[in-house]
């Protein structure tokens, strides 16, 4: 064998070798980063298991637009909006919306009553169904009783049925709980009473 040729086979023989150690490292890199993405997954899919658990969190917002300060003492204000945004709901229908208002309004009762509110509101919606009834409210005054948690409100009440349309002043009586603030229902207001009568 010629020197040439024993060279040649010399440095093959030490490149193995270096090969070897090569595809071992590549090997421990693969291992790592799939390690590493693995924990991220585990840790992303834990994340997210908690989040929806959790539950979303309500920021009250500025007329602004700006992130409001929300105070853990309820006031007469946000009472006030719930209060109009319940009446929106319950009183102000028509034949092919009042099932969808009213369904709505179930979100400003209080929870344990919701089922007792939905077998009230089956004879309503028929009788505005069958007797093709549009009625609207418009809040006058909304005075608010945080001690005995009441809300006196005065509105008129215009209704239209058979081509006639009536217009009264209504007073209702509502008494409200505090409780858990929801996206549907941000003030947390939840009304369990509410007392009808015609302002005299």
């Amino acid at each position: 064998m010629s020197n040439s040729q024993q060279t040649t086979v010399k440095l093959e023989m030490k490149k193995y070798p270096k090969m070897i150690e090569s595809f071992a490292q590549e090997n421990f890199n693969l291992k790592t980063l799939l390690g590493a993405l693995v924990f991220l997954l585990l840790l992303n899919t834990l994340t997210t298991i908690y989040l929806l658990k959790k539950g979303p969190e309500v920021i009250a917002l500025e007329a602004s637009g700006h992130v409001a300060k929300v105070d853990a003492k309820i006031t007469d204000l946000q009472i006030q909006e719930a209060v109009t945004e319940y009446i929106s709901y319950r009183y102000s229908w028509n034949k092919d919306n009042a099932q969808e208002r009213l369904r709505k309004a179930e979100f400003f009762v209080e929870p344990n009553l919701v089922v007792t509110f939905k077998k009230a509101m089956i004879n309503v919606v028929k009788f505005i169904q069958d007797k093709k009834v549009t009625q609207r409210v418009y809040p006058k005054n909304i005075e608010i009783d945080l001690k005995n948690k009441t809300a006196a409100v005065t509105l008129d009440r215009i209704t239209e049925f058979e081509q006639l349309k009536a217009a009264t002043e209504m007073k209702l009586i509502l008494n409200f709980s505090v409780d858990e603030r929801t996206p549907i229902n941000p003030w947390g207001i939840y009304i369990i009473k509410e007392t009808e009568k015609v302002a005299e």
